[in-house]
């Protein structure tokens, strides 16, 4: 297949792991460690997307006064107040190296596929254009 003609719907993760804008940040920790992701979408209770969390954003948590205080205790807090909001999003028909550009531009390594009615409906990640290299 010609990486030029490839479209983000070609390269996405497809039903992504996803977590709740109001879920305590330890379920997003235990998200990213048990299925070997490194960012999530974040849904509110509709199931619509309101934001992307990644292990970036726990990081700058752990490091930070707050994070070493509470440090092996329940921190409260919640998804939606780490995440990264609105999402960055792209059309699953759209190009993938748009998708990259996008990523690229933007200083980030992964955006929300979106079907044809905006619905989310995948990931492209950094991860996806390494994938397609390493396979050939």
């Amino acid at each position: 297949m010609d990486a030029q003609n490839l479209t983000v719907a070609d390269l996405m993760t497809i039903d992504p792991i996803v977590v709740a804008v109001d879920a305590p940040i330890e379920d997003a920790a235990a998200l990213f460690r048990s299925k070997e992701v490194t960012g999530l979408p974040v849904i509110d209770d509709r199931g619509d997307l309101v934001g992307v969390i990644s292990q970036s954003d726990l990081v700058a948590l752990a490091e930070s006064a707050l994070g070493r205080r509470v440090r092996g205790e329940a921190s409260g807090l919640r998804v939606g107040e780490l995440m990264s909001s609105p999402a960055i999003t792209v059309p699953m028909t759209a190009r993938a190296g748009d998708g990259a550009r996008l990523m690229l531009d933007r200083h980030i390594h992964r955006v929300v596929a979106l079907d044809d009615a905006g619905h989310p409906i995948g990931v492209l990640s950094a991860t996806d254009f390494v994938r397609l290299f390493a396979d050939d």
